[in-house]
């Protein structure tokens, strides 16, 4: 029991002993696994770049609603003074037509107070 325990007490201190040291990754295992490793640092480059511009275009995106959101509200402001011209308009001429001598006035009527 005790020769297995000092077995792994001796291969847990070989594997600190080996981080401390830093033997565990060499230049020996780059020139070994060159391929691999240029691969998988390419791989997350082009995953954080992708990443990157998926979240520029989604900050985009959200921008774009905002903007067209206050497009739509400027468009139904616009559409209303529009609509209440011309109703205006319509009905001046009306008056101007049967020749009644109404005008629009320029305020809007004062309220009395008791």
């Amino acid at each position: 029991m005790s020769n297995i325990f000092v077995t792994v007490i001796g291969k847990i201190w070989y594997y600190i002993r080996v981080v401390i040291q830093g033997d565990g990754v060499s230049s020996h295992f780059f020139r070994r696994h060159l391929f691999q490793t240029c691969f998988i640092l390419l791989a997350c480059v082009l995953m954080i770049a992708m990443r990157f511009d998926c979240l520029t275009s989604d900050n985009t995106i959200s921008k774009l609603k905002v903007q067209i959101e206050v497009m739509r509200s400027e468009k139904q402001l616009q559409r209303s003074r529009y609509k209440t011209m011309t109703r205006e308009m319509a009905m001046m001429h009306l008056v101007d037509s049967l020749h009644l001598e109404l005008t629009v006035p320029d305020e809007h009527p004062k309220v009395i107070k008791r």
